[in-house]
């Protein structure tokens, strides 16, 4: 099928490249092969590269698309210090031209060498104890802040299923009322959670045909996943999970849907559970990816279990003092060494051995 771009715009300019991948992006939209997110991200990073301006003051969406390294450069060091939103913008100009080496524009292009200076941080901030019951006292019990924060935390789902989800998605299971939902991202197993009492309580005065559980304040659903986490943005800063930005001319939100996402998933790794618990809740099909948030709980157990079996060992035996010159300290010990007349190996397994290294 031959593509036409959208705009009256040089074929062979950025403009133009952009225009005909965007239209190749919707098909894959509508065939399923491409989410609408990775959509909305892509064409804002490749418009933000597109309206950058050179030198010399001209868009670099009008140049042609065969641009060189510096060109590149210069569009990733116009974020300054967002370097995160520099990375977007690289990824999702990547993608186009892989998409236009196969589509008449020029192969091998500069964008793949073009170096990226994102580091991440971690990614989203877990919600701590006290980082939601400072939520829950701003946000009382019938807002709709707080309706949000109950379902992102009964159901730890994304951003981008909360507007979606409603009574529709409710079912009776045994004695429990449960959410099922297939998620949006692609590759996502279903999922299927209970509703939790708190949860009952903030959905008590929804009608049973409601289009969603969340609403707007003229009562509707929200038009997107973008325009509920605006909101939910608005209800952390207003319960005082913020900060400034390096400006210091607005708050930014400090936590995020993520961050209960990933608190929850740490709870169940920190209480014993499984890697396929995690996978459950989060809808993940690779356990490696689950398996991220038991590395520090793992770490900490390990390191736990290395302190007893040291203070074991401390119990029946000492380092050798200046004094006693290494004679081993013990509050039952006899006359004799235990370790006499006998013979022991070397290396080790030798008990005075261990006890050396000890000391050392």
């Amino acid at each position: 099928m031959q593509l036409t771009a959208q705009k009256s715009v040089s074929r062979n300019s950025l403009d133009g490249m952009r225009d005909l991948y965007a239209v190749w992006m919707e098909g894959q939209v509508r065939a399923g092969a491409l989410s609408p997110d990775t959509l909305s991200s892509r064409k804002r990073g490749l418009r933000q590269a597109a309206d950058c301006l050179t030198e010399a003051g001209a868009r670099i969406g009008q140049l042609d698309a065969d641009l060189p390294l510096a060109a590149f450069a210069h569009i990733r060091d116009s974020f300054g210090e967002r370097t995160g939103a520099a990375q977007t913008c690289l990824k999702a100009l990547r993608a186009m031209y892989a998409w236009g080496a196969e589509n008449g524009y020029p192969p091998n292009s500069d964008i793949i060498s073009v170096k990226d200076y994102h580091r991440s941080k971690g990614g989203a901030q877990s919600w701590t104890n006290a980082d939601k019951a400072r939520f829950l006292r701003r946000h009382g019990s019938g807002t709709m802040a707080r309706r949000w924060f109950m379902l992102a935390h009964d159901t730890a789902g994304r951003i981008g299923d909360m507007h979606l989800l409603g009574p529709k998605n409710e079912e009776a299971r045994d004695d429990q009322i449960v959410i099922r939902w297939q998620p949006k991202k692609r590759g996502s197993q279903g999922v299927a959670v209970p509703i939790s009492g708190p949860l009952l309580l903030e959905l008590g005065n929804l009608p049973d045909d409601a289009p969603a559980y969340l609403l707007t304040a003229s009562g509707r659903p929200f038009s997107s996943s973008g325009s509920l986490d605006n909101r939910v943005r608005k209800w952390i800063i207003q319960a005082g999970l913020c900060e400034r930005d390096s400006d210091n001319q607005r708050l930014r939100a400090t936590r995020s849907q993520h961050g209960i996402r990933k608190a929850r998933a740490e709870e169940v790794a920190e209480q014993g559970g499984s890697v396929f618990e995690v996978m459950a809740l989060l809808s993940h099909s690779d356990s490696k990816t689950a398996g991220v948030y038991f590395k520090r709980f793992e770490r900490d157990g390990l390191a736990a279990t290395a302190i007893g079996r040291i203070s074991v060992l401390g119990e029946t035996q000492s380092v050798p003092s200046s004094k006693s010159f290494g004679t081993l300290r013990n509050k039952n010990r006899t006359t004799s060494n235990a370790y006499e007349d006998k013979w022991q190996p070397v290396g080790e397994s030798n008990p005075s051995f261990q006890v050396e290294n000890l000391a050392s």
